[in-house]
């Protein structure tokens, strides 16, 4: 009985340990944003400020965060509880999603296969979706395509 509970005693301390060494490989990052993206958050804002819209950015938004899908039908969410968008522009003061900004870097496989999923459930959700390749960020032709896609 003792051996036991000594044994169990050890384990339970072991697993306590183990956790604790696991917890040590998560770090914050420095940036939550990379060059690309940070760009156009801070390019987006600047154009929400400028025409006093009463409108906010959300960045790296989950589709399962701001769509709705009926509980008995768990494919439908599974199928967009690891997808997002770049950006989400929502109003104010409820927070309704506006627009959805995705970025295009054909060099991500991953994400430019999830825009096959992405786009047709934005288009039917009526969630307006603004398609942006990387390299236009840097250019004024993006605040051209957040301006008309904001109207």
């Amino acid at each position: 009985m003792i051996s036991t509970i000594l044994v169990i005693s050890l384990y339970v301390k072991h697993i306590k340990l183990k956790v604790e060494e696991d917890l040590d490989i998560y770090k914050c990052k420095d940036f939550l944003l990379n060059k690309t993206e940070k760009t156009a958050f801070d390019k987006i804002n600047k154009i929400i400020n400028r025409n006093k819209l009463n409108l906010s950015v959300f960045p790296k938004t989950r589709l399962a965060d701001f769509l709705w899908t009926s509980k008995e039908n768990r494919n439908s969410y599974l199928k967009i509880q690891s997808k997002f968008v770049d950006f989400l522009i929502v109003k104010e003061p409820h927070l309704h999603p506006f627009l959805a900004v995705f970025i295009e870097n054909k060099e991500n496989k991953p994400k430019m296969n999830s825009l096959e999923i992405i786009e047709p459930i934005l288009k039917k959700s009526g969630v307006k979706l603004l398609k942006i390749e990387a390299k236009v960020i840097f250019t004024n032709k993006f605040e051209k395509l957040i301006e008309e896609a904001l109207k």
